[in-house]
């Protein structure tokens, strides 16, 4: 049997061992900061909700900042804020005194493609900033958890200003959303943050407001 070099049987194994690799995960936009673990224990649970999840936007900003290539990178919470574009709540456990919770933060353009340059001084609407226009949508939803967990998410998305309740029945509800952006431009704002907003289709009709997969 002839004898081949170690050499040899190397450079005919590679291509085998090549097509044996699995592909490789598409990375993720570094403006879109999932899986961040917060906790907070305060005087009661709207404080503790509040400092977990400002903990959660510094955790956020941190890992964005190591990820574009400028760790150490400081910005006040308020700096922080005015980037984020909306905040998903993963999960969350909530006590009369405590916060634990996963989130994911999503920075404004954290939508664009993993190729495109991330830059995380691109400001969202600032969450202070009041409603330039208003719209009335409507909701389903088939539970009780169903209809807190959009109310939540709603009101987390950085284009929203406000939310009112026109109507609410066990299934659906009527609202008066404030928005920050322009109406034509909330759609595609609001998709980053899990929100899907739909425009009405018939004259005499709504907008409707669910979340994505819902």
């Amino acid at each position: 049997m002839p004898i081949r070099s170690f050499s040899h049987l190397l450079r005919c194994a590679i291509p085998s061992l090549l097509l044996a690799l699995p592909p490789l995960a598409a990375q993720e936009s570094p403006q879109r900061q999932t899986s961040i673990v917060v906790e907070a224990t305060a005087a009661d649970a709207v404080q503790a909700r509040d400092r977990a999840l400002a903990q959660g936007r510094r955790e956020a900003y941190a890992r964005m900042s190591a990820a574009t290539g400028a760790p150490g990178a400081t910005a006040s919470d308020a700096q922080i804020e005015a980037m984020i574009a909306s905040i998903i709540i993963e999960q969350e456990r909530v006590t009369s005194t405590r916060y634990t919770g996963r989130i994911t933060v999503v920075f404004n353009g954290g939508n664009a493609s993993p190729s495109a340059p991330a830059n995380p001084l691109a400001a969202a609407p600032p969450a202070g900033q009041p409603a330039s226009s208003f719209i009335e949508a409507s909701a389903s939803f088939g539970s009780l958890q169903q209809w807190l967990g959009l109310q939540r998410q709603v009101l987390h998305a950085g284009p929203v200003a406000s939310l009112d309740i026109i109507a609410i029945s066990t299934d659906a509800a009527r609202l008066r959303l404030g928005l920050r952006v322009p109406q034509g431009d909330a759609p595609g704002a609001l998709i980053a943050g899990g929100v899907v907003l739909s425009p009405p289709t018939r004259p005499g009709d709504v907008w409707r407001v669910g979340l994505v997969g819902g």
